[in-house]
């Protein structure tokens, strides 16, 4: 049974084509950028947004009260759906429309919305991938539009919870110390897909280089090169700042092996062990 009151709007996981979103996470994913441990170290949802299912489809639930709370975080939210062309149904009206579509089917033996839905995804799929790609715009991300960034980071760096102190944070500190953002845009979509975020640095060890901080590309975006042409767009700053080296880290568990294979792949070498410890 579906659970969501009047004072909820529904982000649904079918886009205006009747496509079932990808990846099956997404509603989770996104939930988690406001979630939090509590005193058990269980994750907590915020008591704003939330995952449901309606009809085994994955949706979220956004409290309208977000708005007044966090504007800036819902309009993120709302431009998460725009961005993915998703369907944001009132609550009330989505229940009208499923008690609709349950009397259809009982009186002409059709089958459930879900079902429907996954059948024209599975026709489709085939034709999608034989598709030409979708070619986005590389350019900086400057600081008057820094939000855009948020939505991929936050995939890369879980404890990105709360869209404000973000920007605060890159544009009051990192910034200043020579942070910067680049972003591939896709037509018709507010926040960037893929984002590498850099800096120049001089240091004994290295030299005068560039040191890439982050590289992410957002999950139902992957597979179009995006990585890679980041990487290169770095490359080509440093050759006309006549920076010769790129540094980087990443972390060696086995759930970051298509990073490790997208660092190689562009010329990257392991050069050394990075230590760390706790200063308590």
């Amino acid at each position: 049974m579906l659970v969501c009151n009047p004072y909820e709007v529904v982000i649904h996981g079918t886009t205006n084509k009747g496509k079932v979103f990808r990846p099956s996470d997404w509603a989770e994913r996104l939930c988690g950028i406001l979630s939090s441990f509590d005193k058990n170290n269980r994750l907590s949802y915020s008591q704003w947004v939330r995952p449901i299912l309606v009809d085994k489809v994955r949706c979220v639930a956004v409290d309208k009260k977000l708005e007044a709370d966090n504007p800036a975080m819902f309009r993120f939210l709302m431009d998460f759906a725009a961005d993915n062309d998703l369907r944001v149904i009132d609550c009330k009206a989505l229940l009208e429309e499923r008690e609709e579509a349950a009397g259809q089917n009982q009186s002409d033996g059709r089958v459930s919305l879900a079902e429907a839905i996954e059948e024209k995804h599975a026709a489709e799929q085939k034709k999608t991938q034989e598709q030409m790609p979708v070619v986005g715009i590389l350019r900086e991300i400057m600081p008057e539009e820094t939000v855009t960034a948020f939505a991929a980071l936050s995939v890369l760096r879980s404890s990105l919870t709360d869209i404000n102190r973000f920007v605060e944070q890159i544009n009051t500190h990192q910034r200043p110390a020579g942070y910067r953002l680049l972003g591939i845009f896709e037509e018709g979509k507010h926040n960037a897909v893929a984002v590498c975020g850099f800096h120049v640095a001089y240091n004994l060890a290295s030299g005068h280089h560039i040191h890439i901080d982050d590289i992410v590309t957002m999950p139902q975006n992957r597979l179009k090169g995006y990585a890679s042409r980041l990487l290169e767009e770095v490359r080509r700053i440093g050759a006309e700042a006549g920076i010769e080296k790129i540094h980087l880290n990443v972390h060696v568990s086995h759930d970051r092996a298509d990073a490790h294979r997208l660092y190689f792949k562009n010329g990257f070498e392991i050069m050394a062990y990075h230590f760390r410890c706790n200063t308590k």
